[in-house]
């Protein structure tokens, strides 16, 4: 099975700060993703894409070998691309949900890339004005098989940071740390959004710039309700799917989706 026809891959439109080979390898992206182009089956043509969207062989090739470069994509000289066929056990929903319940980082799966003291963003303060002016920045990166699906920030205030080590952070995630220094966390707020990569964020998680990425914000309490630390995760969308069981109530005559106990897979960070 292919799919039905190169027009339905969508529309590529001249979007300023946005090249054309990056909407293109979006859209193949997104057809690979959604299954419209499945394993096994053949990417259109170099020329059927650079008619379809009116660009050049340089913008499909670019795109294409983006797709090749992140093991997508097979091409195959004098025959095409193909969409790769990954083995279920690779990445799936359960392997990485139980990478991210993990919270120790000495199973490899974890990088500490930065530890420094620095501002506190504002739009944290804007969220909890006690948070503090200064805070210690923590970022890693997250893998499976040594392919990264999730890179993490977090910005921990000043008067709960003092109390952790870099022992700490190189041994388990921020959460763990603090639970480890006797910081116990209780509650968290949480936002899910969409985000570009930046090119610290890019080259981390094997993206190319300004590709879209899941984003999880949560600013994480303590049994006193203080704020002990803000996480930002950004996920890639193709490595990190997020399911959860939701059940159909009826309410007044009126259908709804319940909200489930448990939130989707993945959950904890």
């Amino acid at each position: 099975m292919q799919y039905k026809t190169i027009d339905e891959l969508g529309e590529i439109r001249k979007r300023r700060g946005v090249a054309y080979y990056h909407q293109l390898y979006t859209l193949l992206s997104a057809a690979l993703n959604d299954g419209l182009i499945p394993p096994g089956s053949a990417l259109p043509s170099e020329s059927e894409l650079m008619k379809r969207f009116g660009v050049s062989r340089n913008t499909v090739r670019r795109a294409v070998g983006q797709l090749e470069q992140e093991k997508r994509v097979i091409c195959r000289r004098g025959s095409g691309s193909y969409a790769r066929s990954l083995p279920q056990t690779e990445i799936s929903p359960t392997a990485i949900a139980e990478v991210l319940h993990d919270f120790a980082a000495e199973n490899g799966s974890s990088r500490l890339l930065r530890v420094q003291a620095t501002t506190t963003p504002a739009f944290i303060r804007r969220k909890d004005p006690t948070f503090g002016e200064k805070s210690l920045l923590v970022q890693r990166c997250r893998s499976f098989k040594d392919e990264p699906f999730m890179f993490s920030t977090s910005y921990v205030p000043d008067a709960v940071a003092a109390r952790l080590t870099r022992r700490h952070l190189t041994r388990h995630v921020v959460l763990s740390a603090l639970d480890a220094a006797g910081i116990r966390p209780s509650s968290a707020e949480e936002t899910t959004t969409a985000v570009t990569a930046d090119a610290f964020t890019a080259r981390h998680l094997g993206v190319e710039l300004a590709s879209a990425l899941i984003c999880i914000h949560r600013l994480v309490r303590d049994d006193d309700n203080r704020s002990i630390e803000h996480q930002s995760h950004l996920f890639r969308p193709d490595r990190s799917p997020f399911r959860a069981r939701v059940a159909i109530e009826r309410s007044g005559g009126a259908l709804r989706w319940s909200t489930p106990k448990f939130p989707a897979i993945p959950a904890a960070l």
